[in-house]
């Protein structure tokens, strides 16, 4: 047994002396974005191998992640020859001359989450988009899954098969055994 299966039964097994309360769960419709533009102003890095710094000046650290030539990033404000920009979690600032500020009038467009509804009893969820993959399973090797006519949020599209949401992550249901609601 692979040590990524042990560890995802020993999880599973774990699950039922909590009382199973997560194998039931039903993911709700949520609404996301399907194209990010925001109303904020923001710069274009124009430059190549560009330092973001922890403060307004040449005295500061530079953080190790660089941004790409092209990356938009929301501005904060300025200081002297400095954008104050977001930055991961956080803020950085970049050197004008390595920037281009642009002021925001875009909103982003929302748009539903793609769901389906199982069809099939006792349909297994595979841990890859194919029939060589292992199902969930309990550590006694019994399949467990969704409920016929239960509701799964879609998040990747694999051929025959569509990966989604369901207990403590993605996985992979057949379209034979599931159609699309949304």
């Amino acid at each position: 047994m692979k040590l990524s299966n042990f560890v995802k039964k020993v999880m599973m097994c774990m699950g039922l002396m909590l009382g199973m309360s997560f194998v039931n769960a039903v993911a709700a419709p949520v609404t996301v974005v399907d194209e990010v533009q925001q109303d904020n102003n923001y710069v274009v890095i124009t430059g190549v191998g560009v330092n973001m710094r922890k403060g307004p000046g040449l005295n500061y650290g530079v953080y190790p992640t660089k941004p790409n030539k092209g990356a938009k990033l929301t501005c904060l404000g300025e200081s002297g020859d400095w954008y104050k920009v977001a930055w991961g979690k956080g803020t950085a600032y970049v050197f004008k001359k390595y920037a281009k500020f642009v002021e925001g009038t875009a909103v982003a467009k929302p748009k539903s989450t793609p769901m389906c509804q199982i069809t099939g009893q006792g349909v297994r969820l595979r841990l890859g988009p194919g029939l060589n993959y292992d199902f969930l399973a309990y550590p006694n090797g019994k399949a467990w899954g969704p409920a016929k006519g239960e509701k799964l949020v879609i998040t990747g599209d694999y051929g025959d098969w569509w990966q989604v949401a369901y207990a403590d992550g993605n996985y992979y249901v057949s379209k034979q055994f599931a159609k699309k609601i949304q």
